[in-house]
Order: C-alpha cells, then sequence, then structure tokens
C-alpha cells in the first residue's frame, strides 16, 4: 500500500513539529519515514498511518529527531568551514599578505615612534569604521532592492 499526498504532508508536518528545520533533511526523514511505513503495511496490513508513524518514531530514541538534525548541523558546518577556509586561502595569495604584512608593519612603525598623533590615529580608524559601514549599508540597500524587484516580478515570495 503506498501513501497519499495528504499523508506526506502529514509526515512534513511531522518533522517539523519535531524541530527539524531543514527541508533537505525534512525529505530525507519522510522518505524514510514513508519507506518504513509501507514495510509496516505489507506485514500488517490493517494498521492505521498514526500508529505506523508513531512506532517508526520510536525507533528514533528518546530523543527523536534531534540527533540526526545535530549529525547534519556538524556536517554542514564542517563543510561550509571547509569552504571559507578555501576563499581565504584564494584570497590570500602572496601579493596581498605581503601588501597586508607591509601595512601592518608602517602602521607599528608609526604607532611606536609616535610619527602619527594620537588624534591622527583616531580619526584614521574612525573613518575606517564609518567607510565599513557606509559599504554595508549599500551592499544591504541593493539586497533589499533587488528583492523587492524580484517581487514585483513574482519570482519571490513575501
Amino acid at each position: 500500500m503506498k501513501l497519499n499526498d495528504s499523508q506526506i504532508e502529514d509526515l512534513y508536518a511531522f518533522t517539523r513539529k519535531h524541530y527539524v528545520e531543514y527541508y533537505d533533511l525534512q525529505t530525507e526523514l519522510v522518505d524514510h519515514l514513508a519507506n518504513a511505513i509501507e514495510d509496516q503495511w505489507e506485514l500488517k496490513p490493517h494498521l492505521f498511518f498514526e500508529d505506523a508513524l508513531q512506532i517508526e518514531f520510536k525507533k528514533f530514541g528518546v530523543f527523536g529527531f534531534t540527533e540526526v538534525v545535530e549529525q547534519r548541523q556538524k556536517a554542514m558546518a564542517r563543510k561550509y568551514s571547509k569552504l571559507i577556509w578555501k576563499h581565504l586561502k584564494e584570497y590570500f595569495k602572496l601579493p596581498k599578505i605581503l601588501l597586508l604584512m607591509s601595512l601592518t608593519v608602517i602602521l607599528y612603525v608609526f604607532i611606536s615612534y609616535q610619527i602619527i598623533g594620537t588624534l591622527l590615529l583616531t580619526i584614521l580608524i574612525t573613518a575606517l569604521v564609518i567607510g565599513i559601514g557606509v559599504d554595508g549599508f549599500r551592499k544591504r540597500r541593493a539586497r533589499y532592492k533587488l528583492k523587492k524587484k524580484e517581487r514585483r516580478n513574482g519570482c519571490l515570495k513575501k
């Protein structure tokens, strides 16, 4: 016996109810639960859907899906950490590392010999922070305008 669409939707709601937020993981769990319920129905055709679901859910143990979710979070954290390190290594090649090190040494020399006064250093740091803030604001505003345009074109739901 096969599951119908409403039962599959019930399985998605069941996984969301048990704190599985990630759609890909929900889909994997729904597939697993659906196959297991269909296997149970082959052995016991009189079994109700809810009863078969509870029997299968009990196989996940006391904590339910939390262990599966934690494993997925760890795997995704490893994947994205590797991705970040890959991009950092790609970005910081030899010329940029030399530029960064030389600028750091020059700044250290200026500060240690007091070539740059405290007031000038404070102004430079403040200008840097304001520049970073303005750049972030511009990027955020551009993303907002893009999303607004996509909503108008019907590409994105609210």
